[in-house]
């Protein structure tokens, strides 16, 4: 340890360059011998013979083609793997020490070459020194005794290290501003090595939305606008094969003077990309914008202020979450039978459809959202197939539909992320839809943004940690366990699957609006108060007192003037109103058959009062609130106090309560004509949930 202590404190870098030469220097020490079986290598040739028959090339020409060869770094690597796992250990440790020096003591004492005896090292070191990939030397301690050392010549080191290092990064290099940065300040080709610090306090100069922007404007005349259309309709990242197909100035790809010119000015690179072994079908010369450049460039356009505002909007709100109450009240007062495949019968499905909210909007049909809501409540466990081939609701669904609007919809949510039914491969779908979940967080509720802003950002920040979410292990073994060894998506499709995601499920959950331009496409979305709830966004507090928003009317007509976020309201509504007109004035109307579901499914009368009183801006009409009660009491409504009475207003419906053989042997004695003692033991609310099983509607008191 103690040697290895004074190694570690050697001669300055400048002091051993000067005493070590380059692998020119290797090579012209070597014998004519040595020479042949170095260039034998380095050729490929092996023990094989020359192209030319056999003979070789000149000493000079050898030493020339050698260092030709030496200086790319893949081929270095490549030839060195070739030596055996004994010699590519060696050559590792060394590549990994300081200067590429190591004593003998250091091999000696190496964990990775324990197994090697003292004569079996010494005769790999022989077979690297003739093939020039290793030179002995003199190692001078701080006690300026010469201790015997084997070393890499600097230049061919450096170019394998650089090689190594571009494969290890893999793509973070490539498609952000940091990868790119580090891997020059980390490249050991470098004088002097820069700190992390240090590269840490240039990344946040560069970085800066207004540094980003900037370094754009000032790109010459043509490559300027390649970039920001990359950015505007690629999401910055554009391959030579769609370059070829769109329409440009540019009269040809010319990669190579691009790359030159967008890193020097930091703002992306033109390089080969292959992402076949992720599971994406991309292997193509492409330009890549880095993404915080793209980032900021999308901001300036994206962001408040965009002129171009939507010429129609459209939103779900709460229609999702109403039409699933719907849905399962329907499945408690018919026999719903499904076919051999498992599906609804389509004549039922009409019947079902004409009470379901009638407001799909442009993205979707009516069947879709009932195959959606079918779907989702077979997976959550909220109906189950009988035997008689019928659909029915299970406990879990009676449990879920009383639950707040916000718990609803965290679990619609979770439920749509992990859905494979749309298109694309869902292993990137899912990931890439976690990932927009929390980019959707920057924004600001209420406000318009590009369609395209939030799944470009979410794309490209996927694709920038390919390696970190290990994907080329998971196709990887996938396509060993015969499973298919291509993906589906290439990277524009990887964006539009996003989207359709977008359109097709955060709208149906009413946790975004979508905006459409005068031909119908839609351009723009805004995340509504709902989905700012639910996606943890903060919102300015509003001022002012909260304005009641509804007018009952003696006909049991509710109308209510939408302000703000009044989603939870409005599904309320939806519980025990039949809504006749939706819009920014929605129209609802309380009847005997909505006062009657909305009990079933767990509904209390005292809350359908509240809401009727609390959000009035008038009182509210007697007559209204005597019916709701009186249907009520048709409904077979029936009040439990902690107690544990059961009592009700009429006597004919506490007689078939007290006739009922389910409930006969909870009953402790009957008290009078409307009330039932029951016997202890459960408690209130474990009582009432036995008799809603045995289908009495009960409520606390």
């Amino acid at each position: 340890m103690k040697e290895e202590n004074q190694i570690g404190r050697e001669s300055t870098p400048g002091e051993i360059r000067s005493k070590r030469g380059g692998l020119g220097q290797v090579l012209d020490l070597l014998s004519s011998h040595d020479l042949k079986e170095a260039w034998r290598h380095w050729s490929g040739v092996g023990g094989k013979k020359s192209a030319n028959g056999g003979v070789s090339p000149e000493a000079a020409e050898m030493r020339k083609e050698i260092l030709a060869w030496a200086r790319d770094g893949e081929r270095a690597d490549h030839r060195l793997a070739g030596l055996g796992k004994r010699n590519v250990a060696i050559v590792d440790l060394i590549l990994e020490a300081p200067r590429y020096e190591l004593t003998m003591v250091d091999l000696a004492g190496a964990k990775s070459l324990s197994h090697l005896s003292q004569y079996d090292l010494e005769a790999a070191l022989s077979t690297l020194k003739r093939r020039a990939l290793i030179e002995e030397t003199k190692s001078i301690s701080v006690a300026t005794v010469e201790v015997r050392a084997v070393c890499m010549p600097m230049d061919l080191a450096d170019a394998i290290m650089r090689y190594r290092r571009s494969q290890r990064s893999g793509v973070f290099d490539r498609f952000t501003l940091r990868g790119h940065l580090e891997r020059i300040y980390d490249d050991p080709s470098r004088a002097r090595p820069t700190s992390p610090k240090r590269v840490r306090e240039f990344y946040k100069m560069y970085s800066r939305e207004e540094a980003s922007v900037a370094r754009v404007e000032r790109l010459p005349d043509g490559v300027k606008e390649l970039v920001t259309k990359a950015i505007m309709e690629f999401g910055g990242l554009l391959p030579q094969g769609l370059f070829d197909r769109m329409e440009t100035e540019l009269p040809h790809w010319n990669g190579r003077r691009w790359a030159k010119i967008m890193e020097e000015s930091l703002v992306g690179t033109v390089s080969p990309l292959d992402l076949s072994p992720y599971g994406i079908q991309h292997n193509d010369e492409t330009l890549i914008v880095f993404n915080e450049v793209a980032l900021a460039w999308l901001k300036r356009v994206a962001v408040p202020g965009d002129p171009d505002q939507p010429a129609e909007e459209a939103g779900l709100g709460v229609d999702l979450v109403s039409n699933l109450t719907r849905f399962q009240a329907y499945l408690i007062d018919n026999a719903v039978r499904f076919t051999v495949k498992g599906q609804i019968f389509k004549t039922t499905e009409k019947r079902i459809l004409h009470d379901l909210i009638p407001n799909p909007g442009r993205e979707l049909e009516r069947t879709e959202i009932l195959t959606f809501m079918y779907s989702f409540s077979h997976v959550r466990g909220l109906v189950d197939r009988t035997g008689e081939r019928t659909i029915t609701i299970t406990p879990r669904g009676r449990e879920w539909e009383p639950l707040e609007l916000d718990e609803k919809l965290e679990d619609l949510l979770e439920y749509i992320v992990q859905e494979p039914s749309l298109g694309g491969e869902p292993f990137h779908q899912i990931a890439m839809r976690r990932i927009m979940l929390r980019l959707i967080r920057r924004v600001e509720p209420g406000t318009w943004y590009d369609l395209m802003y939030l799944p470009f950002l979410t794309r490209n920040q996927y694709l920038s940690n390919l390696d970190d979410l290990a994907v080329e292990d998971w196709f990887s073994a996938r396509t060993a366990a015969g499973g298919l060894s291509t993906g589906s998506e290439d990277i524009q499709r990887l964006v539009w699957n996003l989207v359709g995601w977008i359109r097709k499920r955060l709208y149906l959950l009413g946790l975004i609006d979508l905006g459409y331009d005068a031909k119908g496409h839609p351009v723009a979305l805004k995340v509504t108060p709902a989905g700012a709830r639910l996606f943890g966004i903060r919102c300015a507090e509003g001022a002012g007192p909260v304005v009641r928003s509804l007018v009952v009317t003696p006909d049991f007509e509710v109308v209510h003037f939408g302000d703000g976020d009044d989603a939870a309201l409005v599904h309320d509504l939806d519980r025990f109103c039949e809504r006749e007109q939706s819009g920014p004035v929605r129209h609802f109307r309380i009847t005997e058959k909505s006062v009657k579901r909305a009990l079933q499914e767990g509904f209390p009368m005292s809350r359908v009062e509240s809401i009727l009183e609390q959000n009035s801006r008038t009182p509210v009409p007697q007559n209204v609130l005597y019916s709701v009660r009186d249907w009520a009491v048709q409904a077979g409504l029936l009040f439990l106090t902690e107690d544990l009475i059961l009592r009700t207003t009429d006597d004919d419906l506490s007689q078939r309560v007290a006739a009922d053989p389910g409930v006969r042997p909870l009953i402790e004695n009957r008290i009078d004509d409307l009330s039932i003692q029951m016997k202890d033991g459960p408690s209130a609310k474990r009582l009432r949930s036995l008799l809603r099983e045995l289908n009495w509607l009960v409520e606390l008191e």
